[in-house]
């Protein structure tokens, strides 16, 4: 178990000589409160007061109103990941579950990429109930790789939570310390610059910090926001339309020429650019073509309903006919939006 101690300092007066000094008892021991409320969010936390039992009443006191005013006597229970790392050890087991058994890293890729999915779905359908049952499929994959990697004795779920939390306190030193922040700007540049930091961070091209995995569009969006950051941008986003128009107009011209590998890459000029034009407004691509398949799904399966209760064949169907349904699923969308508000 690992020990910190954190000296606050000596205070031999007597609790009812507080006061007498234009301040208060509460007013005097107000930082160590918030200091001490802070730790305990990371790690149990021992106090030793100075003084006798009446000092230690009352700080015990201040402590208990301090939390109720933040909040904290809300929660019920302490978050523990204990039960699922049990469940996922014994799984992994001889005499456990065989599936659970024969995976590795590799083999769960696929796996951890689907939750996530299944997890911006739940967001974006407003699927509260969703939204926790895949927050818990995700946390069994943590569980998993932890357990993997425990096996061949190289870290544990345990460890996986210690460093997250010594990384984001590490990365917020104006809220785990002394230090203010003005806004949330000099928040992210203050984050990249620890995070530049860190040694796993440490690349030879600033590019390199971009995971090579990610889907393409995701990864042209934070290409080109970490290549902003040097400076390497339009002065303002008219630059970025003229740029999007430009590419356009290559596109085009190599369709007309019939070079199908020339058109492929100006396809993907124009995504790029595209990716960066929604930066500038603000807007994740990879989230906005994410709903747009999602909503395509939803008013495709109208469609798909209303020629199956048609009970005729699909080339019976006029375009004409098979758009009116794709607008009848566009105007229940609208009357739902609209209920839900």
């Amino acid at each position: 178990m690992e020990i910190k101690i954190i000296p606050l300092g000596s205070d031999d007066k007597p609790l009812d000589s507080y006061g007498q000094d234009g301040q208060s008892f509460a007013e005097t021991y107000a930082p160590v409160v918030e200091l001490l409320l802070r730790e305990s969010r990371l790690h149990a936390v021992v106090h030793t007061v100075p003084g006798g039992p009446a000092m230690a009443q009352a700080v015990c006191r201040l402590i208990e109103e301090a939390r109720k005013r933040q909040g904290d006597g809300a929660e019920a229970m302490p978050f523990d990941v204990t039960p699922i790392v049990d469940v996922t050890a014994r799984l992994r087991r001889e005499d456990g579950c065989p599936w659970d058994r024969a995976q590795t890293h590799r083999t769960l890729r696929r796996y951890l990429i689907e939750e996530v999915y299944e997890m911006l779905d739940a967001i974006d359908s407003h699927d509260v109930a969703g939204i926790r049952e895949e927050l818990g499929d995700i946390l069994y994959q943590v569980a998993i790789h932890a357990r993997i990697a425990q096996e061949k004795g190289l870290f544990s779920a345990q460890d996986v939570v210690k460093d997250v939390t010594d990384k984001m306190i590490r990365r917020h030193p104006y809220v785990f310390s002394q230090k203010s922040l003005e806004n949330i700007g000099t928040s992210m540049l203050n984050w990249d610059r620890l995070k530049q930091g860190e040694q796993r961070q440490q690349h030879d091209h600033l590019l390199d910090g971009v995971v090579p995995g990610l889907p393409s569009l995701l990864a042209a969006d934070k290409l080109q926001e970490k290549a902003a950051k040097t400076g390497f941008d339009w002065p303002d986003v008219q630059g970025v339309w003229d740029k999007f128009h430009e590419e356009w107009e290559e596109f085009r011209q190599a369709l007309g020429e019939g070079d199908s590998v020339h058109a492929e890459e100006e396809a993907g000029d124009v995504l790029f650019v595209f990716a960066n034009l929604c930066r500038h407004y603000h807007i994740e691509p990879e989230c906005a073509l994410h709903r747009a398949n999602c909503k395509f799904r939803r008013r495709f399966a109208h469609v798909e309903d209303r020629v199956r209760q048609s009970g005729r064949p699909w080339e019976a169907f006029s375009l004409d006919e098979l758009d009116s349904f794709w607008k009848e699923a566009k105007q229940i969308e609208r009357q739902k939006e609209n209920t839900d508000c």
